[in-house]
Order: C-alpha cells, then sequence, then structure tokens
C-alpha cells in the first residue's frame, strides 16, 4: 500500500552539501516494522528519500547534510525492529535528487518472500501488558497483536503482504483500529491482522455436540473446565491444540487413550518463565529460547520434584515446555497452568487447522471446543528443539521457523525437492534461497499425504515458482517419490537418502567441498538393495562415495523388526552367537515364545522377508531390547530414547566397536560389543552402566572410522546428520571424540537431523548437479 509521502523538516539547522546514500538491509527485514523504523530514523534525522521492498531486501535512499547522513545506519541499528534479523548491510553513494519528502514504497508479488517475511511472531511485550491493562481499549482481547507480533505465515493467502491478501480481509477495520494502521509513528501502523473487539474476530465455546456454550467470558470458562479435568480443543495460530491440566494423571491418561499416543511425548505450556524454571531445569540460554519471538517447545530435564504428572513423558527424563505464544494462550494460562499443549491431531495425521476439520476432534478427543473465527490460511505445527552445548538442534522445524529464507552456497534453477517419507517437509529453491515448509508428517498416513500435496501447490503458487527440476529419494515406494514421478518438470533427480543428510548439513554451513560425511540414522534404499543406515562417505554436493558403514544384520520380517527391537535383537544374536543364540534369547529376550525364536532362527539363516540393514537405528533398538528396555515401540525412536535416558554421564569406559578396513567399503563391527554386553548382563550390571559403554563406544567408534578415512583423503571436515543425532548424548560424545583428533565437525542448527531435513539435501544435491558438478 503506497502511503502519503510525509514532508520531512531539515533538524537543527544543518548546512551543507546534500549527501545521498543507498542502503540494503538483508535478512528478515519484512513484516516486522522495518519500513516504518527506518521513516521514523530518517524523520527523527530531517533526512529526505525513500524506503521500499526488493527482491534484495530492504532498500532505503537518505539525503541530507553529509554528516547526518553518515550517521543514519548507526542510528538505525539502534532503533531497528525487536524482531527484525539483519544479516548484511550494504551502503553505496549515489547522487543526490533534491527531493523534499520521505515516503514509504509500495512492495509487490514474491519479493516479500524472498527478503525474509517472518513466520508466525510471539506476542510482544508491548501487547501482553495491553492485553492485561483495564484502562486499555484492547483489554482481555484474545486476538491483539501489532508491527513486532501476532500471524504471519498462518494468515497470509497472497503476496503482496497486505491486509486484503490475508485471512483478516474479510474484517473492515473500526475507526480507531484504521487510524492506528495508517499512522506511521503508531506501533500499529501497517500491521495486517490489526484489529479489536469492535471490528476484530471472537471467540466461542463449544460443548461434544458442537453446540455453542453460553459463557459470558468463554476464556474462563473454558479454564473452569479444564480446572475439572475435562479435555479442550483450542484453535491456535496453525491449528488446533488439544489441551488438559499437566498436574493431573487422570486427564493426561485420558487424553493419550483417546489421542492414541500411549507413550509418545507430550508437550507443556506454561504461564511464565518463572513458572516453568518450578518444573524444569533451565539454562539462561534455555531461557532466552522460551521467550524468543519463535517461541518454540524446548526439550529441557525434568525437576524431580516438580509436579508434572509422569505419564507426560514416561520414557525419558526430559519435557517439551514452552510458553503462550498468543493473546489467547496468555488469557487462558493466566488462569490455569501448567497445561498439556500438544498437536490438535489423531497420532501421525495433521494438525487439524478448521471448524470443517473439527470433528475429527471434537467429541472422539476433546470434551469442549474453544473456536475463533479468524480462517488459518495454512496448517503450522509447533516447532521443538533442544540445546545442546548452546546451539540449537532442531527436532522439528515448523511455526515460529517457516517459511524462513535458508541462504545456500549452490544457485541455479528453481528446484522442488520432495522429501522423504517420514517426518516430511518439501523444499523450493530460488536462486541461492531455500524455502524448506513446514512439518508436514508421515506420509504413509493418507491425510498427511494430502496435506502433503495441498501446501506443495500452495508453496508455489505462494512463492510464483515454477520448478526446472524435481528431486526425489532413491526408494520406489515413497509416496514423495511417486508424486515426484508425476509432477510436470523438465528434470528429475533421484537423491540417495544418507546422501541427502550429509548434504543438508552441507548446506547449512556453506561447505561446497568433499566431507567425510556420517549419517546413523534408521533406514534408507541403498542402491546395493540392502537397507542402509550406518554410513561413512566422502561426499560433496553432487554425489558421494561410500566408504563404510555399520556391521549388517538382518532385518527379519522387515518392519516387523522395526515394531518389534526383540525381533532386531534375535537376529544379531543369531548372527554373532549361532547355535547360542536361542539359550541366550531365552534368558534375555523372555517376550519371543521358543516357537517364535525357531521361525526367526530359520528366517535370518535363510534370508527371507529379511533384508541385510546397517541401520544405527536397528542397533540402538538390539542393545536396549537386550537390556530389557523395549521389545515393542509404540512410536519411533521409542527404544533409543530409553536406552539414552538411563545411560550414566560420570562413566568413561566404553565397548569395544572393530574395524574391519580388510575390503571396500569398510565396516565398523559390533560383534565384540555384543558379546561385551552379555557378558555385563550376566554379571548383573547396573544398566546405566551398561548403556553409557554403548553410547561411549559406538562414539569412539565413529571417530576411529572418520579417522582412517582422512588418514587415506585427508578431509578433516565432518558432517554429522541422521536421525540418531537427535541422541543429544551420542551428539555431544561423537563431536568430542572428533574434535580431539582434530576434525572440524558440523552438526544441524538450522534443520532437524531427522528426515525434517532430507529435502534441503535433495534440493542442493540437484542444484550441484544442475551446475555439472562432479566428485
Amino acid at each position: 500500500m503506497v502511503r502519503m509521502g510525509v514532508e520531512v523538516p531539515r533538524v537543527g539547522g544543518a548546512t551543507g552539501p546534500a549527501q545521498r546514500i543507498r542502503v540494503t538491509f538483508m535478512g528478515r527485514v519484512q513484516g516486522v516494522g522495518f519500513r516504518p523504523t527506518v521513516f521514523r530514523v530518517a524523520q527523527s534525522l530531517g533526512l529526505v528519500g525513500f524506503v521500499r521492498n526488493t527482491p534484495s531486501g530492504v532498500v532505503a535512499e537518505v539525503e541530507g547534510p553529509a554528516a547526518i547522513v553518515d550517521s543514519f545506519v548507526t542510528r538505525f541499528s539502534e532503533n531497528r525492529p525487536a524482531q527484525a534479523r539483519v544479516d548484511r548491510v550494504e551502503t553505496e553513494n549515489i547522487p543526490a535528487t533534491g527531493a523534499q519528502e520521505f515516503r514509504i514504497e509500495k512492495s509487490s508479488g514474491a519479493e516479500d518472500l524472498l527478503i525474509g517475511i517472518p513466520p508466525d511472531l510471539a506476542t510482544c511485550g508491548d501487547c501482553v501488558r495491553e492485553l492485561f491493562d483495564p484502562a486499555d481499549r484492547r483489554f482481555r482481547y484474545p486476538f491483539i497483536n501489532c508491527t513486532s507480533c501476532g500471524p504471519r505465515f498462518s494468515i497470509v493467502t497472497s503476496l503482496p503482504y497486505d491486509r486484503d491478501r490475508t485471512s483478516m480481509s474479510a474484517f473492515q477495520m473500526c475507526a480507531p483500529c484504521r487510524a492506528e494502521y495508517e499512522d506511521v509513528t503508531n506501533r500499529r501502523f501497517d500491521a495486517q491482522p490489526d484489529a479489536c473487539a469492535v471490528c476484530g474476530p471472537a471467540l466461542q465455546l463449544l460443548d461434544a455436540a458442537g453446540r455453542r456454550v453460553d459463557a459470558e467470558d468463554p476464556v474462563r470458562e473454558t479454564a473452569r473446565l479444564l480446572r475439572e479435568g475435562a479435555i479442550v480443543a483450542i484453535k491456535s495460530l496453525g491449528g488446533y491444540h488439544l489441551c488438559c491440566r499437566a498436574d493431573d494423571d487422570a486427564a493426561v491418561a485420558k487424553l493419550r487413550e483417546r489421542k492414541r499416543r500411549p507413550a509418545k511425548s507430550l508437550a507443556v505450556m506454561c504461564a511464565t518463565p518463572d513458572e516453568a524454571a518450578r518444573y524444569v531445569e533451565v539454562s539462561p540460554a534455555e531461557a532466552a529460547e522460551l521467550a524468543s519471538c519463535a517461541a518454540s517447545v524446548v526439550v529441557l530435564p525434568r525437576r524431580a520434584c516438580g509436579g508434572l504428572s509422569k505419564l507426560i513423558s514416561p520414557d525419558t527424563a526430559d519435557v517439551g515446555v514452552f510458553l503462550p505464544y498468543t493473546p489467547l494462550h496468555h488469557l487462558l494460562l493466566r488462569e490455569v497452568s501448567p497445561l498439556v499443549m500438544t498437536s490438535g491431531n489423531l497420532s501421525e495425521e495433521p494438525i487439524v487447522k478448521d471448524e470443517a476439520e473439527l470433528a475429527r476432534l471434537l467429541g472422539p478427543v476433546a470434551d469442549y471446543a474453544l473456536i475463533h473465527d479468524r480462517p488459518i490460511a495454512r496448517r503450522c505445527d509447533d516447532s521443538v528443539m533442544r540445546l545442546v552445548d548452546g546451539e540449537r538442534l532442531f527436532l522439528r522445524r515448523s511455526r515460529g521457523w517457516v517459511p524462513g529464507v535458508i541462504h545456500l552456497p549452490v544457485s541455479g534453477p528453481s528446484v522442488l525437492a520432495c522429501g522423504a517419507e517420514l517426518k516430511n517437509t518439501f523444499c523450493i529453491t530460488r536462486g541461492a534461497q531455500a524455502f524448506v515448509s513446514q512439518h508436514i508428517g508421515n506420509l504413509d498416513e493418507h491425510p498427511a499425504y494430502q496435506f502433503f500435496e495441498e501446501a506443495v501447490a500452495d508453496w508455489l503458487k505462494l512463492l510464483e515458482v515454477s520448478p526446472a527440476w524435481v528431486a526425489h529419494d532413491m526408494h520406489p515406494d515413497y509416496l514423495s517419490t511417486r508424486f515426484a514421478q508425476r509432477f510436470d518438470v523438465g528434470r528429475r533427480v533421484a537423491v540417495q537418502h544418507h546422501h541427502a543428510h550429509v548434504a543438508a548439513c552441507m548446506a547449512e554451513h556453506g561447505l561446497a567441498g568433499k566431507v567425510i560425511g556420517v549419517s546413523l540414522d534408521g533406514a534408507g534404499f541403498g542402491p546395493d538393495g540392502s537397507v542402509w543406515g550406518g554410513e561413512f562417505m566422502v561426499a560433496d554436493l553432487c554425489d558421494y562415495q561410500r566408504v563404510g558403514h555399520l556391521q549388517q544384520y538382518r532385518l527379519v520380517g522387515g518392519d516387523e523388526a522395526v515394531r518389534h527391537p526383540s525381533r532386531m535383537a534375535f537376529s544379531v544374536l543369531a548372527s554373532e552367537f549361532g547355535s547360542e543364540a536361542d539359550a541366550i534369547a531365552q534368558r534375555f529376550l523372555p517376550s519371543i515364545p521358543a516357537a517364535h525364536r525357531g521361525i526367526l532362527t530359520d528366517l535370518v539363516a535363510r534370508g527371507i522377508r529379511s533384508p541385510l540393514t546397517s541401520s544405527a537405528g536397528r542397533l540402538f533398538d538390539a542393545v536396549s531390547a537386550l537390556m530389557g528396555l523395549c521389545d515393542e515401540v509404540s512410536y519411533e525412536g521409542q527404544a533409543a530414547i530409553r536406552l539414552q535416558t538411563v545411560a550414566r554421564t560420570d562413566v568413561r569406559d566404553a565397548y569395544s566397536f572393530g574395524m574391519d578396513v580388510s575390503k571396500r567399503p569398510w565396516v565398523l563391527s559390533t560383534g565384540r560389543m555384543f558379546t561385551e554386553l552379555l557378558s555385563d548382563l550376566r554379571a548383573g550390571t547396573d544398566r546405566g552402566v551398561m548403556a553409557a559403554r554403548f553410547h561411549r563406544g559406538l562414539a569412539a567408534g565413529v571417530a576411529s572410522m572418520c579417522e582412517a578415512i582422512r588418514n587415506e583423503t585427508g578431509l578433516v571436515d565432518v558432517a554429522l546428520s541422521g536421525g540418531v543425532f537427535q541422541n543429544h548424548l551420542l551428539l555431544r560424545w561423537i563431536t568430542e571424540s572428533l574434535k580431539d583428533k582434530g576434525f572440524s565437525v558440523h552438526c544441524h542448527r538450522v534443520v532437524p537431523p531427522n528426515d525434517g531435513g532430507v529435502s534441503l539435501g535433495q534440493a542442493v544435491v540437484a542444484l550441484a548437479r544442475a551446475q555439472g558438478r562432479k566428485m
């Protein structure tokens, strides 16, 4: 929207020849009040010119006396918007024009996303203060926002980012809101979701039958119901949450049963940072992450006597905690806190985003629903992370971070990368910029695949991109692969799963040359017909060589071995101990009946429905099952999580991992490790000691394999990727072992190490191949 030019008088009687500079700000500079702030700073200095969005960033041209013009960048840096992120500033001198005013100029098209339109932003401190100020006209208004906060990505329908292109277009501003919106000196100038109780969205409370509950204050009535043990579906920014009291075992158990989520951890929302610190241990860096505008779920160590229901995270000593990030959350948590605040879906389905889908939750899962009439343009689940040695490790990158730009070390034609089957995201590139989608989920569930198709079309329209290349996983049966093969495009490229993992890590760190890639994962299609998952590569962005891998075992019964870790453990026993395997299994794998042991022995011996796998995830499963920690999983990684949870950090000794370099690819062997583990099991060794020895041994083995590769290649950069690196204990110990040997270690900081990062890797591999790069 073009604003009227405002004439700016020269200040302080400054005289002298006019100077004009052009300043380009690059980073997250759209939708955060950047241009109005530039305007106000220029006005305060008596400068003339203009500010506008461009594909390169926000460009300001300022003109006036030389001494004042020279101070502009410094003055702006001291006053820039709190939610902006400036990655680079470029300044150049240009001829003066004799302008008489300073203007905010109109932007157009998809350049808004190219210069970094922000994700949905948590409610800022100023708005929170107004929310609870009885004298403010927005007192207790659950949709209060300003230029520094509120919905962005979840409400925009097309670009440029103006109100008539958002889901707020149906709400006509009242006169006071319109005056704020058009006043460049106001905090709500050009704030597209601006509204109040007179002209904006409103709440309703529904019962399980979908009937409106007559309540003077729907928020306070919802709080009363929660205190009594109800489960409530609450419409948030990017979809619905399911919530109940976090200190009520009966309510949490009911939610788990109805949501079909028997053991996987649930997130907890606390009203304030101080309240969160009563339940979990929080470092200053973690406290800053909790309070940031992204408001991610942060995984933190649970306090022993914190008061949260133990059913919230039964497999781990950690809890995912976050703070209110919408005004509605602030109002509700002021009444009742802490609350379980988990994704509004059935297990593995996409988050519910509107009232048409609410029937999936209301009644079958939720007793009530607190809804509102502002449409959600696109669903976007909460982000989840933990901090490892002060650095972010994403477990899920979504709300608060998407659609942030990722800058690439390679450029080329636009690519659509379709991602993996599980924890799916997709990626779209424009030039040297990548846009990784919000979390989609597991595509083997039909609703998630529908969401995937819907989201791809949505993003291509939003970015105004027609891909020249489509990248996909090598696995022929992945639904993302089949989608790619049907997509009308000039070029397709299949990318090996673990190469994509390593390439994603390289892209984050701007690495384009060769590295040692370590991909420890659950499963990926191997070109040799086996199931890969514990891979050591020499890789660049274009290609890779498989130099080594973890010792292979039979994945007995295929996917049944994934669901039943005891089967994987039996396969290891049969391979390593032959005729002794039955007796060992009888003692340490009691969940496998004698009759089944005979069948499994035959499957392993003949290789029927039992492909070979080098999977690190299955190695964790086998160890966890032998230690009696997990016989059957209800969610991905459950056995490994239990194994990590019991591991003692004070244990320094390690099990032995051998290395066979007699032929290529080399093998990091685990036979001696299992012999030592069985010896400890027979001796009744503490499980925490055994779990630590396994983690320490694997870390030392990975470092030894990398050292052998360095001796042959001279490479010192190591890129660590794959879902197993969600294990912060293993990540830390592998990183320490590698650094002790003089390696430069690169871990994920921008996208998850799990399959949520695969699409980024696929995209950069496609770009590198489009350039004709070779190993």
